[in-house]
């Protein structure tokens, strides 16, 4: 049996889990020249990048195959290097390195703030701080005006939802609870409702107009109604009778942190399942390697899935076809050893379908490599608009520090010595230059000792173990340290923001231009497009916004403004004659000094945006590349305008979206099978079927069955292994098998009928003829020599290979060819073999040898089973030549049960043997 390629021992860890998680690029490679019952194990998707997006995309196509038809492989410029998100582990910090790959102006680089891309199996979402809005599309306002209508049918509709169930958004935020939570939850929608009607920023979005909170719609998919105040106030973790109405409660929900967390823990203390994609990719891998049926290249070439890390996609490989739409080939690769090697695609399928890749990268990344790839083939189309429309996301932070009197009222007096947390949302917008802008606060809040500065300290940093928890019990509510995050929307098509490709050979890396990425510098208090200026615009209001949401939480209160840097603070006096207003705020701290640098929210979007139409878009409303026919893009580089969300929910819910549309309608698949009437499918080439109707049972992996491409695919070199149709047993019936070989030679494998239950102790009389036969031990290892000596084997075999642990009148070992144990034939009961020296032997069966199988051809059993009447018919598919190959009439009375009393105790199965491999499909039966 092939043993793993050793894992690898750092200076710190013996790299365990990355070894059965991933396979080197030559694995991969290797693996594609293999055939698995008569066909290249080419692969039919390739996701460039396994970060956030290509993981979920890899994951969603690995289990949306019902009939285990297609082969991925997830290619990843980075390492495998957490399991998990940052936070989930146990231990602060250690998240992986940043790395910024492209090139900007040298005269920018102080107003950007790009970190770069996360290099590592997971990307982003490894770290990211959970939060997930849904871009508002309704009554309230529309941040999708500019995307295709089919597409903001179908995420409105059902991927939204779907996302944020995968993600966790759609959950309460049970972590987040307690009296601080509570009082600062009801002080901030009570202070936005008394603002809405005096004409200032509140007004413009209400939160009695907005969408209801995701676990509304959750609690109506469950129960099929909408929820009472009383269930509201569950939700809420509101006490009997608390916060208000039906409506307010509704209102309360919204304002709650749309985090993609689910679970629940102590006040403060944070779960270990904040959303991170690596998991997704995980199981995928996990299922693939177990499917596969053991290790090395053989093993390999069986598995739908596999991971190469530290490997970058150089470009696409395309070619121009007839009707001058271009098709991706395969791509160009380098390894960490700096090796160029090409991995090809899987060809169109007779039936026009076909494989695909899949452009996963980060936005910058992603144009990078279409730009590279299709500038020539593409040019004067997709090419020319590609990096266009760039857009990131406008960012401030404004930490403020209130006295414990500003919530006193709301806190119960045993809540002094406990910590408290909150996480809070208020969208909001502004109207400018005719245009509905938006924007968001994410808004957290710690109960912090009197110099405490940072209120993500607990709720989003700090992982404690159980040794912490005693320490944090301890922390003084002394003080609240409130942060308001606001994140604004970029204006679309800005001619001042675009990608491109490097221009200068000092600029270039591995022979090939870096990207250039140029934004259109709002941080400048002038200069730039009009749509620069409009960027100011909103990043103005949205400050003043913030400035009037802090006066909430001061509620009359003397407070404190905390410097981002340094912790310095500047005092905020309240004087009732001249209480402080958003102008105060503005002119104690200004805004451009809470402003974070252009590109630090990591949220670069919009530069392969979807259209309808192949003039005015880069692709089309799945994300396809226009004029190509298999190249596709998922992530926030598809978004026609970026809205003020985090694209986490939105690139989850596009990505399961292009799934549904490549699973049903594009990528390989198997032809669909109906039975006729009157007859029962046992295998519909399913992994429902396979794996819930079927069970195994072998002594080890060293022979099994796969599922590929909707046939049942025998593998193996050990002792033989049995799957058998474990939902029930029969009596009588008519059984139906369709087969193939792929040998002239060294194919062995058969259908048992009328056999025990291999898993219930055999008879005394079964146990004793496994004692005669010399079998005792093979049954102890392998139960699937019940099968063999309690019901009957149809063989397929067309050499009659002999059995060497047996003679056949004096000749040991027994020789090939022997009727008896050919294909079409009940295995071992004698046929009238002709006996050495003359003669033949008793025919306990009556056998007529069909024509030898041509390897490829399918060919169908029909055994009829009445009584103890056996009778088997062979049809080759292909003609119309059937052929009736063996009655027996059977005499043993302890073989070939039917049945005991009024129980059918006949069960039927298939056998792997030690041979090349042999594939079945189709299996139905009449009773």
């Amino acid at each position: 049996m092939a043993e793993l390629l050793l894992s690898k021992t750092t200076d710190f860890t013996l790299d365990n889990l990355g070894r059965y998680l991933c396979n080197t690029l030559q694995e991969a490679i290797d693996s594609t020249g293999q055939t698995v019952a008569g066909k290249r194990r080419d692969f039919d998707v390739i996701v460039i990048g396994g970060g956030s997006f290509g993981s979920v995309v890899a994951n969603g196509l690995f289990m949306r195959d019902p009939t285990r038809s297609r082969r991925i492989l997830v290619l990843e410029q980075g390492p495998f290097v957490l399991p998990e998100h940052v936070q989930n582990l146990p231990f602060m910090g250690g998240e992986p390195s940043y790395r910024v790959p492209w090139v900007v102006r040298e005269e920018k680089k102080k107003d950007f703030g790009y970190a770069g891309l996360l290099y590592a199996l997971g990307g982003r979402s490894l770290t990211w701080g959970g939060w997930s809005p849904e871009l508002l599309h309704g009554l309230a306002g529309d941040e999708m005006t500019d995307w295709p209508p089919s597409v903001v049918a179908d995420l409105q509709r059902q991927y939204f939802f779907e996302a944020g169930n995968q993600i966790g958004v759609n959950a309460t935020n049970d972590f987040v609870y307690g009296p601080l939570h509570q009082a600062l939850r009801q002080m901030l929608l009570a202070g936005l409702n008394a603002g809405a009607g005096g004409g200032g920023p509140f007004s413009a979005l209400t939160v009695s107009s907005l969408p209801d909170h995701p676990a509304i719609r959750v609690f109506f998919e469950r129960e099929g109604r909408q929820p009472t105040a009383a269930e509201l106030r569950d939700l809420l973790k509101l006490p009997a009778g608390a916060g208000g109405s039906g409506a307010d409660l509704r209102d309360l929900l919204k304002i709650e942190a749309p985090l993609a967390v689910e679970t629940v823990a102590q006040p403060g203390l944070f779960p270990v399942n904040k959303f991170s994609a690596v998991p997704l990719l995980v199981q995928a891998a996990r299922s693939a390697s177990s499917e596969s049926g053991g290790v090395g290249l053989e093993a390999d070439a069986r598995r739908r899935l596999m991971v190469v890390p530290q490997c970058q996609v150089l470009e696409l490989i395309t070619e121009t076809q007839a009707d001058n739409w271009v098709r991706t080939t395969g791509v160009r690769v380098r390894d960490n050893t700096g090796s160029e090697r090409i991995v090809q695609l899987a060809p169109p399928t007779a039936e026009g379908r076909q494989g695909v890749a899949i452009i996963a990268l980060g936005t910058i990344e992603s144009t990078r490599l279409a730009l590279t790839s299709f500038q020539s083939s593409l040019a004067g189309r997709a090419a020319q608009r590609m990096g266009k429309n760039l857009m990131v996301h406008l960012r401030s932070n404004l930490n403020i520090r209130v006295p414990r009197a500003s919530v006193l009222a709301a806190l119960p007096p045993n809540a002094v010595r406990s910590l408290q947390v909150s996480a809070l949302f208020v969208k909001g917008k502004a109207y400018i230059a005719g245009v509905d802008r938006y924007f968001h606060l994410q808004i957290t809040a710690s109960g912090l000792g009197r110099f405490g500065n940072n209120s993500e300290a607990e709720l989003f940093k700090k992982v404690p173990s159980l040794e912490q928890l005693n320490a944090m019990l301890q922390a003084d509510d002394s003080t609240v340290v409130i942060t308001l995050r606001g994140i604004g929307e970029m204006v679309p098509h800005n001619p001042d923001s675009y990608i491109d490709l490097a221009k200068t050979l000092s600029d270039w890396e591995n022979g090939r231009p870096k990207a250039f990425v140029d934004i259109g510098d709002s941080k400048l208090p002038s200069g730039g497009s009009a749509e620069t200026q409009f960027d100011r615009d909103l990043w103005e209001a949205m400050d003043t916004f913030t400035d009037h949401v802090a006066l909430i939480f001061a509620n009359g209160e003397p407070f404190e403004i905390i410097m981002t840097s340094g912790g310095k603070t500047i005092p905020v006096p309240f004087d009732a004659a001249a209480p402080p207003t958003a102008a105060t705020l503005a002119a104690l701290h200004p805004h451009n000094a809470r402003r974070d640098g252009l590109g630090t929210t990591h949220h670069e979007a919009g530069t392969l945006w979807m259209n309808d139409d192949p003039s005015l878009g880069v692709t089309n409303d799945f994300g396809r590349i226009h004029d190509t026919t298999n190249c596709y893009v998922v992530g926030p580089a598809l978004n026609p305008r970026a809205g003020s969300p985090n694209p986490m929910l939105t690139g989850v819910a596009l990505g399961r979206r292009a799934v549904t549309l490549l699973a049903d309608s594009v990528l390989p698949r198997p032809l669909s099978f109906a039975p006729e009437a009157h007859w029962q499918l046992l295998f519909d080439g399913t992994a429902k079927s396979f794996n819930t109707d079927w069970a195994r049972t072998s002594p080890d992996k060293s022979n099994g069955f796969a599922l590929i491409d909707g046939e049942i695919v025998t593998f193996g070199s050990g002792d033989f292994g049995l799957l058998y149709y474990a939902r029930s047993a029969f009596a009588d019936f008519t059984l139906r098998v369709q087969f193939r070989i792929f040998g002239l030679t060294q194919h062995n494998s058969g259908v048992f009928v009328r056999f025990r239950d291999p898993m219930a102790d055999p008879t005394a009389v079964i146990r004793q003829r496994i004692r005669d036969e010399g079998d005792q031990q093979l049954f102890q290892d392998n139960r699937a020599w019940s099968a063999v000596h309690s019901g009957f084997e149809v063989q397929i075999d067309d050499t009659g290979q002999g059995d060497s642990r047996k003679d056949f009148y004096g000749i040991r070992p027994e020789p090939n060819g022997l009727r008896k144990n050919r294909t079409g034939a009940i295995y071992k009961i004698p046929a009238g073999d002709a006996i050495p020296g003359g003669g033949l032997d008793q025919a306990l069966q009556t056998y007529k040898p069909a024509p030898n199988l041509v390897p490829g051809r399918w060919y169908e059993y029909e055994i009829d089973v009445r009584g103890n009447n056996y009778t088997v018919h062979l049809r080759d598919l292909e003609t119309p030549d059937v052929t009736k190959t063996s009655i027996f009439v059977n005499t043993d009375a302890d073989r070939g049960i039917g049945m005991e009393g009024t129980t059918p105790v006949g069960y039927i199965g298939l056998q792997s043997y030690n041979s090349a491999p042999v594939a079945f499909r189709r299996i139905a039966i009449k009773l």
